[in-house]
């Protein structure tokens, strides 16, 4: 296997984004009973239903064997994908909406991307912590000192490992 760059895909083919040993067509399914959603076992997040938080016990967990085609899976896939996006997002202090469209904008296309560009770019107002609402923070236009107001911009790339983090002063706030 040669070495390519972070982005390549596992098996090293660029088109498909999974190994060809997980692109079967049978797939263990549970059902939810909170919800009433037919899901896949992985998708659990701590054995909690990732669509309505439900905490499934474990006679809950009986699984039954579906057939799904391949395009059946692949979108089983881009859900989690989009799931786990929104997630992220929203621990980062991102707002429900803006993480939505973030995740949406990536997954809606055709294939996921293998490498970083303007669909993976991201950029978006987040909300402080209480921590940071009363911490010293210095704006990253004017450098003056403050601890109360301001704005905190969050911007990245989804292929990079940490997004950067940039306060904003009430005077120099970014018109986002």
């Amino acid at each position: 296997m040669t070495s390519g760059s972070s982005g390549d895909s596992p098996n090293g083919n660029g088109g498909s984004t999974l190994p060809p040993s997980e692109t079967g067509s049978k797939v263990k399914q549970i059902i939810c009973p909170g919800c009433f959603e037919e899901m896949a076992k992985e998708e659990l997040i701590g054995n909690k239903c990732p669509l309505c938080g439900y905490r499934l016990a474990p006679e809950d967990m009986d699984e039954v064997v579906t057939d799904t085609g391949d395009e059946e899976l692949a979108w089983m896939l881009t859900q989690n994908l989009q799931r786990t996006l929104l997630s992220w997002l929203m621990d980062l202090g991102a707002a429900p909406l803006a993480a939505y469209r973030i995740a949406s904008r990536v997954c809606e296309q055709e294939n996921i991307p293998v490498k970083s560009g303007k669909t993976t770019a991201f950029s978006f107002t987040a909300r402080m912590t209480p921590e940071e609402k009363t911490a010293e923070k210095r704006c990253r236009v004017c450098g003056k000192t403050f601890t109360a107001g301001g704005r905190k911009i969050v911007s990245g790339d989804l292929f990079e490992p940490e997004p950067s983090v940039e306060y904003f002063c009430d005077d120099c706030r970014p018109q986002n």
